[in-house]
C-alpha cells in the first residue's frame, strides 16, 4: 500500500522488517531491491536482487538488473560474469546479449563480442525482420555486423603478422 501511495520510505521500512523476519520472502527482497535502485542505492539493490535470485533462479530480469547495476558501479567483470550466467540459462534474452556484447567490445574482446552477437541471431532472427524494424535499423545492425566481421579479419591478420615477426 505504501508503494502505491508513493511512500517509499514507509514501504522500505516494512520490507526491511519483512525480510529480516522472513528471509525466504522472494517478493520482499525484489521489492526492496527496486526501492533501493529507485533511491540510488545501487550496492544495496544488487544485494537484494541477488537474494531474490537465490530464492527464484528463474528470475531472469533480476539477473539483468544486477548486471546493469554492476556496470553502473564500474564492476564490469562481475557484470560480464552475471550476463554470461544469465545467457547460459536463457540464451534468447536479447537485452542481456546486447549488454554483454557492448561490455566485451568495451574491454576490446572483439572476437567474443562477435560470437555473442552471432549467437543472438540464432535466437532472435527477427532482428532482420522488416515487420519488426525499419530499414534504417536493419542497415544499422548490418553495419555493426560488418564492423564486427572486419574486426575479426584484423585480429586474424594480426595473429599471422605476429607469428611472422615473433614466431618460430
Amino acid at each position: 500500500i505504501y508503494l502505491i501511495l508513493g511512500n517509499t520510505k514507509g514501504a522500505k521500512n516494512i520490507l526491511i522488517k519483512l525480510v529480516t523476519k522472513n528471509p525466504e520472502s522472494y517478493i520482499g527482497h525484489k521489492l526492496l531491491a527496486q526501492i533501493h535502485e529507485k533511491e540510488g542505492g545501487q550496492r544495496k539493490a544488487v544485494d537484494e536482487y541477488v537474494q531474490a535470485i537465490d530464492l527464484n533462479k528463474k528470475d531472469y530480469d533480476s539477473y539483468y538488473k544486477v548486471a546493469n547495476l554492476l556496470t553502473d558501479l564500474d564492476k564490469k567483470d562481475e557484470a560480464v560474469q552475471m550476463l554470461t550466467n544469465l545467457l547460459n540459462k536463457k540464451p534468447e534474452y536479447t537485452d542481456a546479449t546486447i549488454l554483454l556484447g557492448d561490455l566485451l567490445i568495451e574491454r576490446e574482446d572483439y572476437t567474443e563480442a562477435v560470437n555473442i552477437y552471432m549467437e543472438a541471431l540464432t535466437y532472435n532472427p527477427e532482428s532482420f525482420s522488416l515487420k519488426e524494424h525499419s530499414l534504417e535499423e536493419i542497415a544499422n545492425t548490418m553495419c555493426k555486423s560488418e564492423v564486427d566481421h572486419w574486426i575479426n579479419e584484423i585480429i586474424s591478420l594480426s595473429t599471422l603478422l605476429f607469428s611472422i615477426f615473433w614466431g618460430e
